[in-house]
């Protein structure tokens, strides 16, 4: 049997997503969110998405004109035509995630002006210092900031990624601790 990485599993992992967000859009009559996944460095493969999406991506343009370029694992635009929403997914397949890849996690999301965030470890748990952290400091998972006069807020989780199940195993830990309380939140901001 041949060893996967971590890459291997995203395509499992963002089909997962995407059909159980649509799943809770359409649950609340929000059947014009679309979703575009998207590896790698995000200034490059938003300006694809305007290509290959234009009616759902257009909103996009401003955003990307002024994006420092920036390397992710993972990252899905939600977007209903008018305005949009980044998730970034930090991906590792490790014994367990820990202080380092939160702190990436949370540099990512600061960069990007991205307000969701979440660190998924395929087949392991957390760190005990991550579980520690985040359950005693629930503010490490709002990242609320000043920039150009604009607050912005960014909501961070972490959740474990069965490669047996092809399920997430949450863990409670963080603002977004399920996919249905990211979905809640993406509709928020979608109310029209």
């Amino acid at each position: 049997m041949t060893e996967r990485n971590e890459v291997s599993y995203y395509s499992e992992i963002t089909h997962f997503i995407e059909m159980q967000l649509q799943s809770n859009f359409r649950a609340k009559n929000k059947n014009d969110i679309h979703i575009f996944w998207k590896i790698g460095e995000m200034k490059s493969r938003i300006e694809e998405l305007m290509t290959e999406h234009p009616a759902e991506c257009n909103c996009l343009k401003d955003f990307a004109r002024k994006m420092p370029p920036l390397n992710v694992d993972i990252f899905a635009v939600i977007t209903d035509g008018g305005k949009f929403e980044l998730l970034i997914l930090e991906v590792k397949l490790r014994k367990s995630a820990g202080l380092a890849q939160w702190s990436q996690l949370i540099g990512y999301c600061m960069v990007a002006d991205c307000r969701y965030g979440l660190l998924v470890n395929i087949d392991g748990g957390a760190s005990d210092r991550l579980i520690e952290l985040l359950r005693q400091n629930i503010d490490v998972s709002k990242i609320i900031r000043m920039k150009n006069n604009n607050l912005i807020e960014a909501l961070l989780g972490f959740m474990q990624w069965n490669s047996i199940t092809k399920n997430f195993e949450y863990s409670g830990l963080g603002q977004l601790c399920s996919l249905s309380a990211i979905s809640n939140e993406l509709i928020k901001q979608f109310v029209k």
